[in-house]
């Protein structure tokens, strides 16, 4: 199946996570927002709604310079509206929310999700029964009626929370509790990458002995994004990526190779087995559509990495 079903907790864990869990702590959630007016009310509607004690939430809403009617939309809600505008990118806006939340656990989404009632209380429920630092919940996607090649190929290959934790040990802010004390220790997001910031900070704070697990059960839901959505997003992580290779450089051989095989075809058995290990039998029927996306997507990245090395690599004017 796409995505795993929910795990359970044994008797003993549910009876030390209720002891300690009498008195509920207090969560500040932050989302970042650019242009979210499509997206935003259905959001915050799903944040009021949530099977936790709404005095015991902060809903921090950061607007990141949008020029739609994001902040109207916001303004009508009970919540709280704060504005990074200095910096275009997600990560500062996240920062300037940090910076303003009070409570000790911060739980961070993306404007274009849905939560469930229980996310928050399942991913606290996590932080403090399994004594973690940080917990990645699961990100569930939705389709539109067409259920497009695109929407499917995204749906297998993009924020898969589980596998980043299992094998590289970072996570997304599409899903994420964090104790607040770890960004005294670590520091705050990298504000200048476009994309890539979470997995960055994350891989760092794990690199330096903090715990991170999973909760299966600690949903939010995400829309599966038709083509061009999922282009311009695969370009926004190569243009991350491009900092991560610079920060990881080896050699001038490798580094061009990386780029490279971007631009070749991917292999169609590769398609399949994604399609097995995390798809659905009826993603079969459109597995050549699906190779012709992924095709694209390795090209809009590659494409994102050239672009942002063009301006990290650019002589500034004057030297």
């Amino acid at each position: 199946m796409m995505n795993d079903a929910p795990e359970g907790n044994t008797e003993e864990v549910v009876k030390r996570f209720d002891d300690v869990m009498d008195s509920l702590p207090a969560v500040s959630i932050i989302v970042p927002a650019y242009n979210a007016e499509k997206n935003i009310a259905t959001l915050i509607e799903s944040l009021l709604h949530l099977d936790y004690p709404q005095e015991l939430l902060e809903i921090i809403i950061v607007d990141n310079n949008s020029t739609d009617r994001t902040k109207t939309i916001v303004k009508r809600y009970p919540v709280k509206l704060l504005e990074e505008n200095t910096i275009q990118s997600s990560y500062a806006a996240r920062n300037e929310g940090i910076r303003n939340a009070k409570n000790k656990i911060i739980a961070f989404t993306d404007s274009d999700c849905v939560a469930t009632p229980q996310w928050v209380k399942k991913g606290v429920k996590a932080l403090v029964s399994e004594s973690a630092d940080l917990v990645g919940g699961r990100v569930k996607f939705f389709y539109s009626e067409r259920k497009t090649a695109a929407e499917l190929y995204d749906s297998i290959t993009n924020m898969q929370i589980k596998l980043n934790i299992k094998d590289r040990n970072v996570a997304k802010t599409a899903n994420l509790f964090v104790k607040s004390s770890l960004f005294d220790k670590m520091g705050l997001f990298p504000d200048w990458v476009k994309s890539g910031g979470d997995v960055q900070w994350t891989a760092n704070a794990t690199r330096n002995g903090c715990s991170l697990v999973y909760a299966a059960e600690a949903v939010v839901k995400h829309p599966a994004r038709p083509l061009q959505s999922l282009l311009k997003k695969q370009y926004r992580v190569g243009r991350g990526q491009a900092h991560i290779m610079v920060g990881e450089w080896r050699s001038p051989g490798n580094f061009m190779y990386s780029i490279f095989r971007l631009f070749l075809p991917p292999s169609l058995p590769f398609i399949k087995t994604l399609i097995y290990q995390r798809g659905t039998t009826e993603m079969n029927k459109k597995v050549l559509s699906m190779w012709c996306v992924s095709y694209l997507c390795n090209i809009s990245m590659g494409l994102g990495i050239l672009m942002e090395l063009f301006g990290v690599f650019r002589p500034r004017a004057g030297k």
